[in-house]
């Protein structure tokens, strides 16, 4: 039986700010690479044959800390954060004044609104999922990535569709553990671990 281990990445100033920040590429601050150490001493404990991470730093950064192995972090752009498109680099508020009516569109359409120069949920979703299940589901997996790649995949897996999406509270450096039995069968074995 294989396992993926999900890892939000560590915070940043744009997470502490509540700045809508998907494609943006921030650094990890100090409050982050402590929550990657912290992070660390919960990840040993658990073996993984390879290493992914997001394109994105604050992955990147946070993957580079977690890999007791050693391993060759292989990088991917499957599993960056949704793109937020003009919504990027502003507060909710920033957006409720700037952009009422897109705003509108996204609260009442969000499973399909595409921020207008960016992707929808559905959008993010598949492409995590296509990602996830073209991995070898016998090896183990470290896998560093964001907040909405980890809750598209538990929606996709153990509700339907996006219907959960909102539903998962995963910490930055929360660790999610799902277990693939032999029939590919999904088993939410850890959740939000450590965040």
């Amino acid at each position: 039986m294989g396992k993926i281990i999900l890892v939000r990445h560590g915070e940043t100033n744009m997470n502490r700010d509540n700045l809508y920040h998907g494609i943006l590429d921030p650094k990890l601050n100090d409050t982050g690479i402590n929550q990657a150490k912290k992070a660390y001493n919960l990840v040993k404990n658990l073996d993984y044959d390879k290493i992914f991470s997001s394109n994105l730093k604050r992955a990147y950064e946070t993957a580079e800390i977690l890999n007791y192995k050693n391993l060759n972090i292989e990088i991917s752009d499957k599993i960056r954060e949704l793109n937020f498109g003009i919504f990027e680099g502003l507060s909710y508020d920033e957006i409720f004044k700037k952009y009422p009516e897109e705003l509108k569109i996204a609260t009442k359409n969000w499973r399909t609104y595409n921020f207008e120069t960016g992707e929808s949920p559905f959008d993010l979703q598949k492409r995590a999922v296509n990602f996830i299940n073209s991995l070898d589901k016998n090896l183990d997996y470290l896998i560093v990535t964001h907040w909405g790649i980890i809750c598209t995949v538990l929606s996709y897996y153990f509700s339907s569709d996006l219907d959960a999406y909102w539903k998962f509270k995963i910490n930055n450096c929360g660790i999610v553990i799902i277990e693939f039995d032999g029939n590919n069968f999904p088993i939410l074995a850890g959740f939000n671990i450590g965040g």
